[in-house]
């Protein structure tokens, strides 16, 4: 009887927590995100000091003497339902954020790292590029708004872990890591504050997401009408694309919240919240996001 390989065990553990793709591949420098992140830092010399924070994530080794691969695992954050209207405040990836204790989400992450574990890895988290990863992986495809695409869109959380042991690894087909409808550029043209001024770039600290997430920060006046509606985070780059057109599920009822969002969040509420309404309830629910908030803008 023919045994089950090791890297077929941890894609299968991978399903089997919630996760709809896993792939596996070396753990050797990233230089086409070392290329973006220096393309980048000199079209926006305003934005070098974010890229040059993202520079430590391009060689595994550097900072990980140990590291052999990188396990990448993909899941669908589309399938829950958004309450009527919050998708216009808040960007959706905050809306059902798995990283939040109380998520079935955290318990599949937090199971399938005790897993590789179990089976004598020694584990860094998310300390490599999620998206290049994924890509790198064959896990999906980057368009011209940055984010990863698989045939469902990009409503796609990227959870990678760094081990000391090298496994058989994804073929890379470098051919097919960018793929837009020719002449497409409805993200790029609807990006109120020209953070997309192009097909894949980025000027990081002039997009929403950015401006509305990272703390000590308050956005410039001219900017913030730009804004329009939103709290915290963006999603009209997403939401425009026609590729993403109606590739949002929400069959999994609502994402579980110990308060009711709808109700705390309309803009009438946020503005007349007092400190401790918002310290114990609103904090504690997306605080995670802005801790990690580079990785919802890494390119």
């Amino acid at each position: 009887m023919k045994t089950e390989s090791t890297e077929a065990k941890i894609k299968a553990k991978a399903k089997a927590l919630g996760y709809d793709s896993c792939g596996i591949i070396a753990a050797v420098k990233f230089h086409e995100f070392l290329t973006q992140l220096d393309t980048r830092s000199n079209l926006f010399p305003h934005s070098g000091r974010f890229y040059n924070r993202l520079r430590r994530l391009v060689d595994p080794k550097e900072n990980i003497d140990w590291a052999q691969s990188i396990i990448v695992c993909l899941r669908r954050y589309d399938k829950y339902r958004i309450p009527d209207g919050l998708d216009r405040l808040i960007g959706r990836t905050y809306l059902v954020d798995g990283r939040l204790p109380y998520a079935k989400e955290h318990a599949g992450y937090v199971a399938f790292e005790q897993f590789l574990q179990e089976l004598g890895f020694r584990t860094a988290q998310n300390v490599v590029p999620a998206r290049w990863s994924a890509v790198r992986a064959g896990l999906g495809k980057f368009r011209n708004n940055n984010f990863v695409y698989t045939d469902h869109g990009s409503w796609n959380w990227i959870d990678t872990w760094v081990i000391d042991k090298p496994l058989d690894y994804e073929t890379p087909n470098d051919s097919t890591r960018y793929s837009c409808p020719e002449g497409c550029a409805k993200c790029v043209k609807a990006c109120p504050t020209d953070a997309l001024s192009a097909p894949l770039t980025m000027d990081a600290t002039n997009c929403i997401a950015y401006l509305s997430f990272t703390p000590g920060f308050f956005p410039p006046e001219n900017v913030l009408p730009k804004m329009g509606t939103w709290l915290y985070g963006c999603d009209i780059c997403q939401n425009v694309c026609p590729v993403n057109r109606k590739t949002w599920q929400g069959n999994s009822g609502y994402f579980p919240d110990p308060f009711p969002l709808p109700d705390l969040l309309t803009l009438e509420a946020v503005f007349s919240m007092d400190e401790a309404t918002y310290l114990e309830k609103i904090q504690p629910r997306f605080l995670v996001s802005w801790q990690a908030g580079y990785s919802t803008l890494e390119i």
